[in-house]
């Protein structure tokens, strides 16, 4: 094996194992695990969120990246979310599920699902479409005309955020509200419940409090 050959190797083996967030990065917010609770059987959560911004407008990259390193091991990272706006991101209670609230413009807001896959790796669930079927739902549970929902639709048209997980992490609440003049309806805070399980919208209340308290016997 020549030189080259090895120089290749190398290059394309640190390019295949290359860190989070990567150059022109400087991290400006870190949420540590809450393990508050681990001694009440409570399971115990070792990733950790760092949020890094681009330090440079002449950089190439997303002005925001959400990854998350493990409490055990700092060194080990992985890309959650980039984005260039407002996001958030917030662990499920048994630490399988993340809902990040992405608000890519105004007047707008979309709770996108991800799954644990495997270690610090999380993969979207694209097809919750939680803000869309949260929309859709409002509608009928009002018995509203189909031209809200078309006016809802699209983007920077209405704001679904994720309130609260339950305990058990197999549903979430979630807040619609819609605030721009001169449009057919004004939603100033209309509570639901998606069910991750059933991957539909309800408003029924058990569903958040299912795994919500423990009887000692």
């Amino acid at each position: 094996m020549n030189k080259s050959t090895i120089l290749l190797i190398g290059i394309l083996a640190s390019s295949c194992f290359a860190s989070e967030p990567g150059p022109n990065y400087e991290i400006v917010e870190k949420i540590n695990p809450d393990n508050h609770f681990e001694s009440l059987g409570e399971p115990h959560h070792d990733i950790v969120q760092e949020i890094y911004q681009r330090s440079s407008d002449d950089a190439k990259g997303s002005g925001f990246k959400i990854v998350l390193s493990s409490l055990a091991d700092p060194s080990k990272k992985e890309l959650l979310f980039a984005f260039d706006r407002d996001a958030r991101a917030s662990f499920s209670p048994d630490g399988r599920w993340i809902v990040i609230d992405d608000r890519p413009v105004r007047g707008h807001c979309e709770p996108r699902l991800f799954k644990l896959k495997e270690g610090l790796k999380f993969v979207e669930v694209k097809e919750a479409m939680i803000r869309q079927r949260a929309i859709e739902f409002f509608v009928k549970e009002n018995k509203l005309p189909p031209d809200v929902r078309k006016n809802m639709i699209p983007e920077g048209a209405c704001i679904v955020s994720s309130l609260q997980w339950a305990q058990d992490s197999n549903s979430l609440m979630l807040r619609l509200s819609k605030e721009r003049t001169g449009e057919p309806v004004w939603i100033w805070s209309w509570f639901c419940i998606f069910d991750l399980k059933e991957q539909r919208i309800s408003l029924d209340l058990n569903i958040l409090n299912r795994g919500a308290f423990t009887l000692k016997k």
